[in-house]
């Protein structure tokens, strides 16, 4: 499932970089290809693995990631990278791991008001 995922993401970019080069049939094959991986594909495997449970489930799960994402991995990331010496990527992974704890507190947000 992550190749899935991670095709229709890298199929998309691909799309917008032909799209600026002036290739329109090749950015709509990207787009369709991009479209077969995430909504065929990766749709299909997620209903096998039973993917996804009620909504505070789903939002526990996502809260879970998005704090790992927010407070370990970017700012381990953002850490490398300056040791590194590389300050532009650096910040670049603390903003990332500042919006992770934006979505954190939006399912935080979302799983207290149906909790309620």
């Amino acid at each position: 499932m992550h190749g899935e995922a991670f095709a229709n993401l890298k199929y998309l970019r691909y799309a917008e970089q032909a799209d600026a080069a002036g290739k329109k049939e090749l950015a709509q094959l990207f787009r369709e290809s991009a479209n077969i991986e995430a909504n065929e594909h990766f749709d299909r495997e997620a209903e096998a693995l039973r993917l996804g449970s009620s909504n505070a489930t789903n939002l526990e799960d996502a809260m879970a990631g998005e704090h790992y994402e927010n407070t370990k991995i970017y700012v381990e990331f953002a850490d490398q990278a300056e040791a590194a010496g590389d300050p532009k990527v650096a910040a670049m992974f603390r903003q990332i791991a500042v919006d992770e704890g934006v979505h954190y507190d939006a399912y935080k947000a979302a799983l207290s008001k149906i909790k309620s």
